[in-house]
């Protein structure tokens, strides 16, 4: 019970803490700007090639011959492609939470460094 106590209150702290940054002055500053402008020059092209790869295999098993020829021995380009689908999720998973890291990192100094400035 004391042990829940505490974390209640610590939870409560950490929010009268937010409630004390003026988080309208924050995103208007450079260093924040800057963030944003990172962040998405990593997820949007990111987000772009994968969709685009994604949406391919439909299409070219569609509309083309090409994924239906055996590529390797009796495998044909379609398991090939269905397979580099499922390798790129976990590659760009992993890319994405290598990169979420850095950019958590830089989002909490940037936080530090408004809450030393309004001190």
């Amino acid at each position: 019970m004391a042990q829940q106590n505490q974390l209640l209150e610590g939870s409560a702290q950490r929010k009268n803490n937010e409630a004390d940054i003026p988080f309208e002055e924050l995103v208007q500053t450079e260093e924040f700007k800057g963030l944003l402008k990172r962040k998405k020059t990593f997820i949007i092209p990111t987000t772009i090639f994968f969709l685009v790869f994604y949406f391919t295999m439909p299409l070219l098993a569609a509309y083309t011959n090409v994924l239906h020829s055996e590529v390797i021995g009796p495998i044909s380009g379609a398991w090939v492609y269905a397979g580099l689908q499922f390798l790129l999720v976990w590659i760009c998973g992993f890319i994405y939470v290598k990169k979420s890291e850095k950019l958590d990192n830089l989002s909490k100094e940037i936080l530090n460094k408004f809450r030393k400035e309004l001190r």
